[in-house]
C-alpha cells in the first residue's frame, strides 16, 4: 500500500524528498532541492517607502525639539518672574497698561506705585512713562502715569513721556529719548510675566536693562491668571523673533 506522504500526479510520484518518475517503466529518481521551494523573494524597498520613513523621522524628530524649545522657553520666562534686579540705574522705565478715562487701572497703578517708591529710594532721577491711546480714548496711558506721578511729589523736570500702542513701540520710543540723553542703565517696571520680553528688547535697543517687577499687581504671583498671561508671553515673545 502506497506510503501516506507519496502522492500521484500522472506519472509523477512523490516520495519524501525524492522525485520518482516511471520512464519506460523504469523508475527514475530524482532529488528534490528543498531550500528553494518555498522561499519568500526578499524585496528592495521602493523610494516611495524610503521617502516616507524618511518624512516620518523628520517629522517626529522637528516636533520633539519644538517641544523641547517651548519647555525652555517657558521656564525661562517663569524662571525672570522670579527675579528682582533692583539697582541703581540712570532711569525708570514704566510699561504701559489701561487706563481708565483719565484714572489707571489697577494693573497700572500698582506699576506707577513700585515707579514711585523706586524713585523716592534713589534709584534713578527720571521716570520714563510709556503706552499710546487706543481708537476714542482721550489720554495716554504715559500720559496718566505722568501726572499720577506728578501728583505725588516727582518734580515735571524728573518725568519723561513716550507713546506707543504695544510693548515694542513703547521700548523703540524710550530708548531713543534714553540714548539721547545718555540714560542707558534702566531699571524696568512693568508686572513680573512681562518681564523677559521686556528686558530682551530693551537689550536689543542698545539699553542696560535690569527687571524690577511690581508685587502688587492684580495678577498675582503664582496664581491661574498670571500662568495664563506667560502663556501668552511665550506666544508674544516668538511673534517679536519674527518681526522686530
Amino acid at each position: 500500500m502506497p506510503d501516506g506522504r507519496e502522492r500521484r500526479s500522472g506519472k509523477r510520484r512523490w516520495r519524501n524528498d525524492r522525485i520518482v518518475r516511471d520512464v519506460g517503466g523504469t523508475a527514475i529518481v530524482q532529488q528534490r532541492t528543498r531550500t528553494q521551494d518555498h522561499a519568500p523573494a526578499r524585496r528592495t524597498p521602493s523610494a516611495i517607502r524610503l521617502v516616507g520613513r524618511a518624512l516620518l523621522f523628520t517629522t517626529v524628530t522637528v516636533l520633539a525639539l519644538t517641544a523641547i524649545s517651548g519647555g525652555l522657553l517657558a521656564y525661562a520666562i517663569y524662571r525672570e518672574a522670579r527675579v528682582d534686579e533692583t539697582a541703581p540705574a540712570d532711569a525708570i522705565v514704566v510699561l504701559g497698561a489701561a487706563q481708565l478715562n483719565g484714572r489707571p487701572s489697577a494693573t497700572l497703578r500698582a506699576r506707577l506705585d513700585h515707579a514711585l517708591q523706586l524713585y523716592q529710594a534713589g534709584y534713578a532721577p527720571r521716570v520714563m512713562l510709556t503706552g499710546g491711546m487706543a481708537d476714542g480714548e482721550r489720554f495716554s496711558e504715559a500720559e496718566v502715569g505722568h501726572d499720577y506721578l506728578l501728583n505725588r511729589g516727582v518734580p515735571a523736570s524728573a518725568l519723561l513721556t513716550a507713546g506707543g500702542t504695544t510693548s515694542w513701540e513703547s521700548m523703540q520710543q524710550a530708548s531713543a529719548t534714553l540714548n539721547a540723553q545718555g540714560a542707558r542703565r534702566v531699571l524696568l517696571v512693568s508686572d513680573p510675566f512681562h518681564m523677559f520680553r521686556v528686558k530682551q528688547m530693551a537689550t536689543d535697543l542698545g539699553l542696560e536693562p535690569r527687571a524690577s517687577p511690581t508685587q502688587t499687581s492684580p495678577i498675582r504671583i503664582g496664581s491661574p491668571l498670571e500662568y495664563w498671561y506667560m502663556v501668552r508671553e511665550l506666544f508674544a515673545y516668538l511673534a517679536y523673533l519674527f518681526t522686530k
